[in-house]
């Protein structure tokens, strides 16, 4: 193969790559783009803002629900009129990572948060989506009391907060596949 044929091969791939290309991004909409761009779109961020979120139990249940409020209304308050409720059944586990020997203790540690979701509409008890999301947030335990304590609820609340935006992730995209 000669030098000319190799470099038009390539334009030719390139050709191609930039059609194909152009003609998969009409293919995608973005999950918080305006709906009325594509036809039939529907505005996850605006579906987000309807959500209710009641109380979800303990401290970590207490920051989950405060974060998950923030992403849903856009640093506001609870929504004014909501169509559907967001319940969160947190459960937390810790992990040792690392063991001191000398100590017989771990050192190194990882929060565990699931957070098992159901979505039902307001004033109807049938579940219309079920999903599940996971966060993890690892920590070093000192040997001051003090710092280890502030290390763990500092892990927690790291985890509480990945988990809020995992499970915000989650219901707008099944929100934005929803009809309207």
């Amino acid at each position: 193969m000669s030098w000319a044929d190799t470099s038009l091969f390539r334009a030719i791939r390139i050709a191609t790559l930039c059609v194909a290309s152009a003609a998969l991004a009409g293919c995608f909409t973005p999950l918080y783009g305006d709906p009325t761009v594509v036809s039939g779109g529907r505005n996850a961020q605006a579906a987000l803002r309807d959500l209710d979120i009641p109380e979800i139990p303990g401290r970590n249940g207490v920051v989950l629900r405060n974060e998950l409020i923030y992403l849903t209304q856009g640093g506001g308050g609870r929504a004014a009129n909501p169509s559907h409720i967001l319940r969160v059944n947190l459960s937390i586990d810790t992990v040792p990572l690392a063991l001191n020997t000398a100590a017989g203790r771990p050192s190194a540690q990882a929060v565990n948060l699931v957070g098992n979701y159901t979505i039902t509409a307001v004033g109807d008890p049938r579940v219309i989506h079920r999903g599940s999301a996971f966060a993890t947030a690892s920590f070093d335990r000192t040997a001051q009391r003090l710092a280890s304590d502030r290390a763990v609820i500092e892990a927690q609340e790291r985890a509480a907060k990945s988990l809020a935006e995992s499970i915000v992730t989650q219901v707008a995209g099944w929100y934005a596949t929803q009809p309207r």
